[in-house]
């Protein structure tokens, strides 16, 4: 039987007012002409098929054992149903979700959104099976190594029991953990030399949800935010998402520069900690600067401290925010880099009026941050385990540092190396028919992930450098995979 034979006997069964019977004999039909159901395919039991067609079990037996003398079923022992007759031609498709009817054909008509997304190209690429590069010189990981997952469970048993249950199945959409808030005052900030009250402390879903909180609050204002370039792109991306005007700012060897900020801005986006992507450091007379040109100019200053020191051969400088007298900065932290990026916990340090204002757009969006997550995190803390691992992690992470900075003057001599002493990446720049969106492609056939550096620039027009960060590379591969990159570059450099 072909496909037109058992489409004339599908409409032979429907010629009639539909019975029950009929019913399933055309469902049943239809889905072996649209390829849905094969040669040798199962079809439905009665009772399947009498669930999904409304009918009476008996109903659906009656059906089958008439495609069964028709020759377009087959009844196998034990076995149900199958379909007996093959129809050229006729692709597989995947089983619907009921029998009611075939879904429409998808539109090939691209959607169309009113709003500012940014172009795939400028956003970090990293592959979903990163961990499966040999050489992940990526961002924004960890080593899972060292992800103390002992005190981490042991703080998620406490929070879990019975006393903390009241507090963290409540929806306390206006009132973060009272622990947390203490925690983050007594351990981070005030190691970070900034002393501020409960109420001017918020937490969020990570530092990118309060960038975006920010860039909500300020969206009204024409004026435009000053932001670093190259700079931490995903904050740029976000900004202009929320119709914020971007005045990129170049970048040098002491990071932003304050005197070339725009006449007029409302904000100033800066990294002064650890410059984002090119890890230098801001010096003491440019972060006093930058808060009197915004206080100036009536704008204020955002500090993302996204790397709290994790290198230990460097001298912490104090944050841009222990210098504020008035409310000039608003601080943003997270724990992405300290614990994991997965566990989402960050927070805005500002005014107590921004902070009120905040909190309104977060019970807008997300409510509030998970209140479990806020506990086990408050724990973490309270108990000493969050001093220990940064304590870890800065003696860990300095030792590769050091294995970077000669593996790169050994191996990577062909690219300048600019004048971060610190941080978990090294920017790096090549002559300037470089490419290093192309050098990265070449790269990952090698096993090695690298970041290529033009996402970070306003416009994407610097094509010649890119960062390479040593977190989840354990340092006794680090010069192996510098090797690679190494012999990859002379590769790619003889063809310019």
């Amino acid at each position: 039987m072909d496909a037109s034979t058992l489409l004339s006997t599908s409409q032979d069964i429907g010629s009639s007012p539909i019975g029950k019977k009929d019913l399933v004999r055309r469902a049943i039909c239809s889905r072996i002409i649209t390829g849905i159901y094969r040669k040798g395919d199962n079809v439905p039991s009665c009772r399947d098929i009498a669930g999904q067609l409304l009918v009476s079990k008996n109903s659906a037996y009656e059906a089958y054992y008439d495609l069964v003398g028709l020759g377009i079923l087959e009844a196998r022992n034990r076995s149900g149903f199958t379909v007996a007759l093959d129809i050229p031609g006729v692709k597989k498709q995947l089983p619907p979700d009921s029998a009611l009817q075939d879904a429409p054909p998808k539109s090939t008509k691209p959607r169309q959104f009113n709003c500012r997304l940014p172009a795939a190209n400028m956003r970090a690429n990293q592959p979903q099976n990163w961990t499966q590069y040999q050489f992940p010189f990526v961002y924004n990981q960890i080593d899972t190594e060292l992800f103390p997952i002992e005190a981490w469970r042991e703080c998620s048993r406490l929070a879990l029991g019975r006393k903390a249950l009241p507090i963290w199945t409540s929806e306390a959409v206006d009132v973060d953990c009272p622990d947390l808030i203490f925690q983050l005052r007594q351990r981070l900030l005030h190691y970070r030399g900034i002393n501020v009250a409960e109420d001017e402390i918020l937490v969020t879903v990570g530092a990118q949800h309060a960038l975006s909180i920010i860039g909500t609050l300020f969206a009204e204002d024409p004026r435009p935010i000053a932001f670093e370039n190259p700079g931490y792109q995903e904050a740029r991306h976000m900004f202009h998402l929320y119709n914020n005007q971007i005045a990129p700012v170049p970048v040098d060897i002491g990071g932003f520069d304050p005197d070339r900020l725009p006449a007029e801005f409302k904000l100033a986006y800066i990294t002064p900690g650890c410059q984002f992507p090119t890890m230098v450091v801001m010096p003491n007379d440019r972060r006093v600067r930058v808060i009197e040109k915004a206080r100036a100019a009536n704008a204020l200053v955002i500090e993302d401290d996204y790397e709290i020191g994790l290198v230990g051969h460097v001298k912490l400088k104090p944050a841009l925010k222990s210098l504020d007298e008035d409310g000039t900065v608003i601080y943003v932290g997270s724990l992405s880099k300290t614990l994991s990026p997965s566990i989402r916990m960050g927070f805005i340090v500002a005014d107590r009026d921004i902070i009120k204002s905040a909190k309104t757009v977060r019970s807008l969006t997300v409510r509030h941050p998970p209140s479990i997550v806020q506990e086990t995190t408050a724990m973490f803390l309270a108990h000493g385990y969050h001093d220990a691992h940064i304590k870890n992690l800065r003696e860990i992470y300095s030792q590769r540092w050091h294995i970077m900075q000669e593996g790169i003057k050994k191996h990577l001599p062909m690219f300048s190396p600019g004048d971060a002493t610190g941080g978990t990446s090294f920017w790096l720049t090549g002559p300037e028919n470089f490419d290093a969106e192309v050098f990265a492609k070449r790269l990952q056939q090698r096993g090695v992930l690298i970041e290529p550096g033009h996402i970070f620039y306003n416009g994407g027009v610097t094509k010649n450098s890119f960062r390479i960060g040593f977190p989840s590379v354990a340092g006794n591969k680090i010069n192996t995979g510098l090797h690679h990159i190494s012999d990859e570059a002379k590769s790619y450099l003889e063809t310019l």
